[in-house]
C-alpha cells in the first residue's frame, strides 16, 4: 500500500499495515526484539510484540493506548500516547500484568538488561501511564518521510489534528511555508 494513496478529503489515513511494514524494518536487524505489531480498532492503538528473555525463550507483550498531546512541526516532533490498563506479559505460559517505564540506560544495563533492546527505546519516555514517542529521536522515521514526502515538504509539515479510525489513523497535514 503506497504512503498516499490513502487520502481521506486531503487528510492523509496510515493504515496499520503500513505501520506494522515500518515497524518490521526498524527492527528486523534487532537480535532483541522478534516482533511487534499494531493494530487499531475502538478508539484503541494495540501493540503486541515478542522480546528475546534468552537464547531460546521470549516474552510476549501486550497494551493498549490512546491518542493524548502531539506536536509536528518544524522542529518539535511528538506524541503522547495514554495507557489504558496495565501491560500484559506472557513468559512461559504464565501472565503477568505490569506498569511501563522508560529504561534509564546505566540502571538497565547494571541490572543485565540486552544493550541493544535498552537502546532501540531510546525515542520513548513514559511517565505515569503517558509513553510519549519522540520521532526526531526515532531510528528511520525521518528518512521515511524524507523517501516518501520529500526533504521540502517535510520541512513544512504541521499536523493539525489526529485522530483513529477502523485499522488506521487520520493525519490532518497543514503546509507552512513560511
Amino acid at each position: 500500500m503506497s504512503f498516499l494513496t490513502n487520502l481521506i478529503q486531503g487528510n492523509l489515513a496510515i493504515h496499520q499495515d503500513l505501520l506494522n511494514k515500518f515497524l518490521a524494518e526498524t527492527i528486523e536487524d534487532n537480535k532483541f526484539i522478534k516482533s511487534i505489531a499494531v493494530s487499531i480498532t475502538g478508539g484503541l492503538i494495540n501493540l503486541s510484540g515478542e522480546i528475546r528473555t534468552g537464547e531460546n525463550s521470549s516474552a510476549s507483550i501486550r497494551l493498549a493506548l490512546s491518542l493524548g498531546n502531539f506536536e509536528f512541526n518544524r522542529t518539535s516532533r511528538f506524541l503522547e500516547l495514554k495507557m489504558h490498563g496495565p501491560v500484559a506479559i506472557s513468559i512461559h505460559g504464565i501472565d503477568i500484568q505490569a506498569r511501563f517505564s522508560s529504561p534509564d540506560p546505566e540502571t538497565a544495563s547494571r541490572a543485565g538488561a540486552p544493550e541493544g533492546l535498552v537502546n532501540i527505546l531510546g525515542f520513548l519516555n513514559v511517565k505515569e501511564d503517558t509513553v510519549t514517542l519522540d520521532f526526531n529521536k526515532m531510528p528511520g522515521f525521518m528518512k521515511m518521510l524524507q523517501n516518501k514526502l520529500g526533504l521540502l515538504v517535510l520541512r513544512n509539515l504541521e499536523i493539525t489534528r489526529l485522530e483513529l479510525l477502523e485499522e488506521m489513523i487520520v493525519i490532518h497535514p497543514s503546509l507552512k511555508l513560511f
